[in-house]
């Protein structure tokens, strides 16, 4: 294990202070230990995302793998070389002079910087089952778990751009596809929504609305209740909801620049407008919300955390990893 001493000058807790504890997070805090940095990551569960995805297998390197066990693995990776965890929800972040203080459920911890990493939450269904049947046929990442359903029955849930493309992905897998929306139609998405319309594998059940998703070990169906209130219950294998995004970040205030959608913008370098502060992954205005782009995201956000730190510390920046691997 790397020893981790406190940079010298500046008085606080950690060097650096990760919120979030998934692809971006984890992978930035591994790169933070590597560089010698006291490491500390706040969040609520380990995985995020990807550790609600029972099958990853477009990870560089591993053929297939289920997330809740690539995410273990980015834990202990980050652990085996000194990070630290605590299990707690981000309440509040300030910055006095050059201390960040993020306050926690339970406590305050200080740091040099701040890796912001807790990544978007899928809105939910808010519908008996779901929350049972997560990563048990209810996903929220068709892009992900969508190979897994092929030649299935499914239904995707949601009015969103991403609920027409996860429709029409699906269709290319042979699955047999219910499109739920509560609504008439797609207006702001007329072209893909004319495409979804004109493929027969996917059937449209607009006005309706989702009353329960069925099953116990594993989803089996959703009842649905359609305007004239009648329900029906269709038999699935899979319900992949696509109800859109929120980011919970109320919290940081105004230290960062959002964007239309409430992403927190960032430099290429993972800077917020906020110095020693930094943010990756979902967060940010990333296109493709993939594992590996995460961590590449939360390898440089640790990277550039690194430099800033020895840059307030009046220390050179080793620049390549595998220079200072040699050199311990």
């Amino acid at each position: 294990m790397n020893s981790q001493p406190k940079t010298e000058a500046l008085a606080t807790d950690y060097d650096v202070i990760i919120v979030g504890g998934a692809a971006a997070g984890l992978t930035a805090a591994l790169y933070a230990c590597r560089r010698t940095l006291k490491t500390l990551v706040v969040t609520k569960s380990i995985g995020g995302q990807a550790a609600m995805t029972p099958s990853i297998e477009n990870y560089p390197g591993i053929s297939q793998i289920g997330g809740v066990d690539l995410m273990m693995q980015f834990q202990e990776h980050a652990k085996s070389h000194g990070a630290e965890f605590v299990y707690e929800t981000a309440r509040a972040l300030k910055k006095t002079g050059d201390v960040f203080t993020v306050t926690s459920s339970k406590k305050d911890y200080t740091a040099k910087a701040v890796i912001l990493a807790f990544g978007l939450t899928p809105r939910n269904l808010d519908v008996p089952g779901e929350q049972e049947l997560q990563g048990k046929g209810v996903t929220y990442c068709a892009t992900c778990d969508a190979p897994l359903y092929k030649n299935k029955n499914v239904a995707v849930v949601g009015g969103t751009y991403e609920a027409l493309d996860a429709a029409l992905l699906l269709a290319r897998l042979n699955a047999h596809v219910t499109l739920i929306h509560d609504k008439a139609g797609y207006p702001t998405y007329k072209k893909l929504f004319e495409q979804v319309q004109g493929n027969s594998a996917i059937q449209l059940r607009l006005e309706s609305k989702v009353l329960r998703i069925e099953g116990s070990q594993r989803v089996t169906g959703i009842t649905v209740a359609a305007k004239d209130g009648t329900e029906d219950t269709i038999a699935v294998d899979g319900v992949f909801v696509e109800n859109g995004h929120k980011i919970d970040s109320a919290w940081v205030g105004d230290l960062v620049e959002y964007d239309k959608t409430k992403s927190i913008v960032v430099t290429p370098n993972n800077e917020t407008r906020t110095p020693g502060l930094y943010a990756a992954g979902d967060v940010t205005p990333l296109r493709d919300k993939q594992v590996v782009i995460s961590a590449g995201e939360g390898a440089k956000a640790a990277l550039s955390a690194y430099h800033y730190i020895q840059k307030m510390i009046g220390k050179p920046a080793i620049a390549v990893d595998w220079k200072h691997s040699q050199e311990q």
